[in-house]
């Protein structure tokens, strides 16, 4: 083989190498994105629900700790942690059940493309009617999609407890705001009644006009 042929040869074998190194960069690259949270998120208000610790999104799992949040193995295979977009478009957000004296819930928001370690969010309560501050910790948290509102029920399990419902709903003209386009829309309150059900009143209501 003359020396011609030869460098031909080590160029040939080079582009080839070169190429492949590129594909295997981009197959790494297309398996990254495809662990990535955002695409486990229907788009349309259903939620994805994990009900594995091992399951947690490395971001979430980083906000969790710091929030000091904490899950069991049988408690999220009955209170699973959901993930969804309250609307088409909005940033997707987590509530999350926390282990304490009580069941209590978080609610976490994410960037837009879920990428970061998303952020907690604070809620309007009220403990007297007409009155409301902030909290982190508004209760347990449950999402409808149908009516497309978040429900936070803060108590005790004693019986004749009195328990306190904090309904919050979206509106997708409010979206990108500190809550992700939720409001405060009523205020409930009502005793637990063991064995009688749950007696709710209303003690606040936003104006329907708004």
């Amino acid at each position: 083989m003359t020396c011609v042929m030869a460098l031909r040869w080590i160029s040939l074998f080079s582009r080839v190498a070169c190429a492949l190194l590129a594909a295997a960069g981009a197959l790494v690259v297309i398996a990254a994105r495809a662990q990535d949270p955002v695409d486990r998120i229907p788009p349309d208000g259903q939620p994805w629900r994990i009900e594995r610790a091992a399951d947690i999104p490395p971001q979430l799992r980083a906000a969790l700790k710091r929030a000091d949040c904490l899950q069991s193995e049988a408690m999220l295979a009955t209170f699973p942690i959901e993930l969804f977009r309250p609307a088409a478009g909005s940033s997707p957000m987590a509530i999350v059940p926390c282990v304490g004296l009580i069941l209590y819930g978080r609610a976490f928001l994410f960037d837009r493309d879920a990428r970061g370690e998303p952020r907690p969010l604070a809620f309007p309560v009220m403990a007297l009617p007409g009155r409301a501050s902030q909290s982190e910790t508004p209760g347990f948290l449950t999402w409808n999609q149908s009516t497309r509102t978040l429900v936070a029920l803060h108590g005790n399990d004693v019986c004749d407890g009195t328990m306190t419902r904090h309904t919050y709903r979206h509106d997708p003209r409010r979206d990108g705001d500190d809550l992700n386009g939720f409001a405060l829309a009523k205020v409930e309150r009502g005793k637990l009644g063991c064995g009688a059900g749950e007696n709710w009143q209303v003690v606040w209501e936003a104006d329907a006009r708004r």
